[in-house]
């Protein structure tokens, strides 16, 4: 996997014999290599750091290699590490000269550091650049003096998470860019999503309960008011609603992970429906896809992880649409608690009505002046037989001389 930085790191085992010599040879061969990046006045271009301060640049490159040859012969284990950048990045990065390079190592050495587990009091370090033009690198020659490990073992884990980490850091300011636009794009999203509920919400609002019923029974794709979305697309998300709240379980939570397969199949079904004809949503999720593959450039140029990359960035926006979908439904499953709540207060007034003009009957019964009629009713079975017969023998007596 290629990437915008390339970061390798390997030792030699401090047990072998001949260690020693090669770690002395490895300094001799980055301090003086062809096309090394030279210290000013000098036949070499060996800089570091042996103790806390600024930069310092070798006078003698062989003090620095009997050094390292000593340390290995106290098998103290000398890593050796290389960081590399295409001709086009390094110009970029205004990595132009020994001295950038400097800046440029000083300002991360402690990540190739802390990532080893060095604490920088115990660590020293000598680099050089070579100035390939195709590829401008600086190898560095890193060692923790407080250890002396046998046979010391870096895992692969060690070196990926230092690339990682110089790529953020070298790069924060594009990455930041990068997520930025993402996160809008994540935003606008929800937004989209959120207004087109929210306006089918407020249409079924303003509708009867009864209304409500026939719609959501019918499924019904025409509305008639007016909406800041286009028609076709808020009917079409609204029917989608109604239909998907008749997949959805009676009880418990609401959450994509935790649908059956053939409710998931309906939520994606919606979530494709509004990529393909609501184009916010489809700007929305492309900037958005783009966006993260944007970010992933910077760890690799492969083209091949990066389609595959490019899937995982856009499953991750149909699970967003999915989850904005649901939150959809869930305001449906709200709309008809709400609605039959309403019926049910209809339903009391209408009893509680009747209730009132059955007790006004027997008041009127009670004050006539045909008590004896009105106790022959009773006897009959007139108001008795039912809130109809009460009610059909006041309508027929009303005009009679009650007072009312």
């Amino acid at each position: 996997m290629i990437s915008i930085l390339i970061y390798k790191q390997r030792h030699r085992s401090p047990n072998r014999k001949d260690t020693p010599e090669a770690n002395y040879a490895h300094i001799r061969y980055i301090a003086t290599r062809p096309r090394v990046l030279k210290n000013e006045g000098m036949c070499h271009g060996l800089f570091g750091k042996m103790q806390p301060g600024p930069i310092q640049e070798f006078k003698d490159w062989k003090e620095i290699a009997r050094l390292v040859y000593a340390n290995s012969k106290k098998n103290i284990t000398m890593y050796r590490s290389v960081v590399s950048f295409s001709e086009e990045t390094a110009k970029e990065l205004l990595l132009n000269d020994q001295k950038s390079w400097q800046r440029y190592i000083e300002n991360h050495i402690l990540t190739i550091a802390e990532k080893n587990r060095m604490k920088r009091e115990h660590l020293q370090w000598a680099c050089a650049v070579h100035g390939e033009k195709t590829h401008p690198h600086i190898h560095v020659v890193f060692w923790d003096t407080s250890i002396r490990a046998k046979n010391p073992y870096v895992p692969p884990a060690i070196p990926a998470a230092i690339r990682r980490q110089m790529i953020k850091d070298t790069f924060a300011d594009k990455i930041r860019l990068y997520g930025q636009k993402k996160d809008e794009n994540l935003r606008a999203m929800r937004q989209i999503t959120d207004e087109m509920v929210d306006e089918f919400e407020r249409y079924l609002r303003r509708l009867k309960p009864g209304r409500y019923q026939k719609i959501s029974k019918a499924l019904e794709k025409e509305l008639d008011c007016e909406l800041a979305f286009s028609e076709k697309a808020v009917n079409d998300l609204g029917s989608r609603l109604l239909k998907l709240r008749r997949a959805m379980p009676e009880n418990g939570r609401i959450a994509y992970q935790l649908l059956s397969p053939e409710a998931k199949m309906q939520v994606d079904a919606v979530v494709e429906d509004m990529i393909r004809h609501c184009q916010p949503v489809r700007d929305a999720v492309e900037a958005y896809c783009e966006a993260k593959k944007g970010q992933a450039a910077f760890y690799s140029t492969d083209t091949t992880y990066l389609a595959q990359k490019a899937e995982g960035y856009e499953k991750e926006a149909r699970k967003v649409l999915a989850n904005r979908v649901l939150s959809g439904v869930r305001m449906v499953i709200r709309l008809e608690g709400e609605m039959r709540t309403m019926q049910y207060i209809q339903d009391r007034k209408a009893i509680y009505a009747e209730q009132i003009v059955l007790e006004s009957l027997e008041i009127l019964a009670g004050v006539t002046d045909s008590k004896e009629e009105f106790a022959e009713g009773r006897r009959s079975g007139t108001l008795q037989l039912s809130k109809e017969g009460q009610k059909e023998w006041y309508l027929k007596n009303q005009d009679k001389g009650f007072e009312h």
